[in-house]
């Protein structure tokens, strides 16, 4: 994806490879490629989303864009400054710039502290802020996010899963972040609390200018709340381009295929329209298989698309795809 004056984010070629070790001696036998050599950028005050089955690499790249993991290699540029340049104490200043609220909200807060100093925590660290001022910010971060002042001497389980969820939205504004993964946020949630969710985290961007990384499986949920989507599949990007392009002319097979899994709330255009089955697993990211990462499972494979890996190229103005098949212009090459 080509990178412009106005990203706050740049990533070139993020690799996140596990060791595996076996033996009393921990020899390492190989890597879990969970991601592997993915480039993008994402301009000041909008959104990307990372679309995906579950083990195709999405929240790794969170971590890694976050150097929240030790494996991560690559070029992480956040606002013209390379994270990989940085010491430790260095990143962790910046860190109060890039902030996550992650999928289980109630796996993320301690239950054995009130909400109000559960978001005061952070402010007080890096904020130098007294007690009593980071209590205060507290409840108006609380109120901006929803929840009345009134509840923030409750405990993290007096509440429910949506409201849980909002004060993790509430603690990482505590640190005025411009950047924020959002991973899997809503998946957790009822139909109706994600879009309360995903309405709020719209409102609080365009009140504050927030640029987000949206990570979700949920293919309505991420189009609308995303400037820009990429559809991810076993380590690897298979699609990149604008979210309404993406949706109205797909060119993928993996992307045509997600697409049409998705349910359509009027029964008659449900059952008229194309389906795409995928048959088999995602493959093991400790053994991908030689050539395109979703051979074994596309409908129109050839034999070219397993001998060699076809890159992410620009095949019409804006619109990336990792497959031989699609020419340039976007036709399908028979």
């Amino acid at each position: 994806m080509s990178e412009k004056q106005g990203d706050l984010l740049v990533v070139r070629g993020l690799k996140v490879h596990f060791p595996v070790t076996r033996g009393l001696l921990k020899r390492t036998v190989g890597y879990v490629k969970a991601v592997d050599g993915v480039s993008f950028s994402i301009p000041r005050g909008e959104t990307l989303g990372i679309v995906g089955e579950s083990g195709s690499g999405k929240s790794t790249v969170g971590n890694g864009v976050l150097r929240a993991t030790p494996y991560a290699v690559g070029d992480v540029i956040f606002d013209g400054v390379n994270l990989a340049d940085m010491s430790k104490a260095e990143t962790r200043r910046l860190r109060r710039r890039m902030q996550v609220v992650m999928q289980d909200p109630y796996a993320s807060l301690d239950p054995r502290m009130n909400v109000r100093d559960l978001i005061a925590e952070g402010v007080r660290i890096h904020r130098s802020m007294t007690k009593a001022e980071a209590a205060a910010r507290a409840e108006e971060l609380l109120e901006l996010v929803g929840i009345r002042r009134a509840f923030a001497d409750r405990f993290p389980h007096e509440f429910s899963g949506g409201q849980r969820q909002r004060i993790c939205i509430a603690r990482a504004l505590a640190m005025e972040p411009e950047f924020i993964v959002c991973d899997e946020v809503v998946s957790a949630l009822d139909v109706s609390i994600q879009a309360q969710v995903v309405t709020l985290l719209m409102e609080l961007q365009r009140l504050f200018g927030l640029t987000y990384m949206f990570i979700g499986h949920d293919l309505s949920v991420v189009r609308y709340i995303s400037n820009t989507i990429a559809v991810m599949y076993l380590g690897k990007f298979m699609e990149l381009t604008e979210s309404e392009t993406l949706y109205e002319t797909p060119l993928h097979p993996y992307t045509r295929a997600l697409i049409s899994a998705a349910p359509i709330p009027d029964p008659r255009v449900d059952r008229a329209r194309e389906r795409i089955l995928l048959k088999g697993e995602i493959p093991n990211p400790l053994d991908p298989p030689p050539g395109c990462r979703f051979c074994t499972r596309c409908p129109y494979a050839q034999d070219a698309c397993r001998e060699s890996e076809p890159a992410l190229r620009e095949v019409v103005p804006g619109h990336f795809v990792a497959c031989r098949r699609v020419g340039e212009g976007g036709q399908w090459i028979g």
